[in-house]
């Protein structure tokens, strides 16, 4: 058995040098948000089918694309990859040990060991990529934000990586309402390389939060022709333009933007996965602002419905799940509703760990409040998602993305005619750290109206 080295000197153990270096060029290009790491990784475990770490690495990527369709595949590549591991290869069998955590479903499990790796390694941007996501699919930006920040007195600016180190350490920050470190680490990120989405991402999420509507233009229209080479991140960095968009009322361009970069079904990307988690998250949730906002959106809906529809005993992230729940009630797909909101119940009920407890604390609710407001039983919205309102973190997603909640919540308290409760709900989007809320679109409207 040799040992080759990837840029930050970690082991690479495989007798293949081909193996070695495409496992290195698969790691790094998900790491960069490449479209071609996958098959990097598959050049690699056909060069060498006893080396663990391209395995690991496969099986790690499938899990994070947050969807019950991968799961076989990734149990298959855990199983294999376990009868390779090397017993001296520490990385190796901290990542093992930390996807059979992570897809059994316990996603604090799994961080806690990816943690304890990253206090001997804190350069591993692999591992310090995948404790980020974790963590912030489990709702625990405080937690992320602790990993991030101890990790940086092993970096330092000429160390290979140390640019998507600090996107990973922007958007942490943000997560965690530090928006001055955020926006210091995520544009200088971009200075460092242009190209990078993740620190384009990070600073897009400080701008979205403080309300600074031209900034976020400037911003986002001033990098978009660096993505061409990027994966599903891009169709997510135009959907964060999408937002600044609809703060200055930009709806047919919007409307535009969502099928020729949001998800336009004609690109190589939506034509390899059609049902990307975070695509249809994309659509869905910007449809429903629109909507909220007294928009025509026409057939849009239609254009996800039955990609959804096929969807409803898929429940790899209850986030997701909610916004099938708006493409199934927007289509009229009544039946496929309820049997997801049977579903849903069914495996919350069914065991233990964190992403379990994401549906029985918030997820089943937020479903149900979706439904119910596509129903106009706005009083069933207010009595199902309120009471729920400080938990809705603990389903996942950005502060940014979760705020589709608090516009439904407001807007059926509105409707209600409960005009005591949207100063509340005003108030704690607030709290979460949204800058000028009431002098944002619908929030403004509402208040005035309040």
């Amino acid at each position: 058995m040799s040992t080759f080295q990837d840029a930050r000197g970690f082991a690479l153990r495989t007798a293949n040098e081909a193996a070695a270096d495409t496992c290195r060029c698969g790691i790094e290009g998900y790491n960069y948000w490449r479209t071609d790491a996958m098959a990097a990784l598959g050049r690699a475990m056909e060069a060498d089918d006893q080396f663990a770490l391209p395995k690991l690495a496969t099986a790690w990527i499938l899990h994070l694309a947050r969807s019950a369709a991968y799961v076989s595949k990734v149990d298959g590549l855990v199983e294999d990859a376990e009868a390779c591991l090397q017993p001296g290869d520490r990385r190796e069998q901290a990542l093992a040990a930390a996807l059979r955590e992570a897809a059994a479903g316990n996603a604090i499990g799994a961080a806690t060991v990816l943690e304890g790796w990253l206090d001997r390694q804190p350069t591993d941007l692999f591992a310090l990529r995948l404790v980020q996501f974790e963590l912030f699919w489990s709702g625990r930006a405080r937690w992320m934000q602790d990993i991030l920040e101890r990790a940086s007195s092993a970096w330092h600016g000429d160390m290979p990586g140390y640019g998507m180190y600090l996107s990973c350490r922007a958007f942490a920050n943000e997560e965690a309402g530090d928006y001055a470190a955020a926006e210091h680490f995520g544009r200088e990120a971009v200075e460092r390389a242009p190209t990078d989405p993740w620190g384009a991402h990070a600073v897009a999420h400080v701008l979205v939060m403080q309300g600074r509507i031209d900034d976020g233009i400037e911003w986002l229209e001033g990098l978009c022709q660096n993505w061409d080479d990027v994966n599903q991140i891009k169709h997510h960095l135009w959907w964060h333009l999408s937002l600044f968009l609809l703060e200055r009322g930009e709806h047919e361009r919007i409307l535009q933007l969502l099928t020729s970069r949001i998800r336009n079904p004609d690109s190589p990307l939506v034509k390899a996965v059609p049902d990307a988690t975070i695509d249809l998250q994309n659509v869905a949730s910007i449809l429903m602002r629109l909507e909220l906002r007294g928009v025509d959106v026409g057939d849009a809906w239609e254009s996800i419905g039955s990609v959804c529809a096929g969807r409803i005993h898929n429940h790899a992230n209850a986030f997701s799940n909610a916004h099938d729940m708006m493409v199934l009630a927007a289509t009229g797909r009544d039946a496929q509703a309820q049997e997801l909101l049977r579903s849903m119940r069914e495996f919350a009920g069914s065991g233990g760990g964190s992403l379990r407890g994401s549906f029985a604390s918030a997820g089943i609710a937020i479903c149900e409040a979706i439904l119910a407001h596509r129903r106009e039983d706005h009083a069933g919205v207010v009595d199902t998602l309120m009471p729920v309102r400080h938990d809705l973190s603990l389903v996942g997603g950005s502060h940014a993305q979760r705020d589709i909640f608090y516009q439904i919540l407001l807007d059926s308290a509105h409707r209600a005619g409960r005009s005591d409760l949207v100063a509340i709900f005003l108030r704690d989007v607030s709290r979460i750290g949204f800058g000028h809320v009431t002098g944002r679109t619908l929030y403004r409207d509402l208040k005035e109206v309040a």
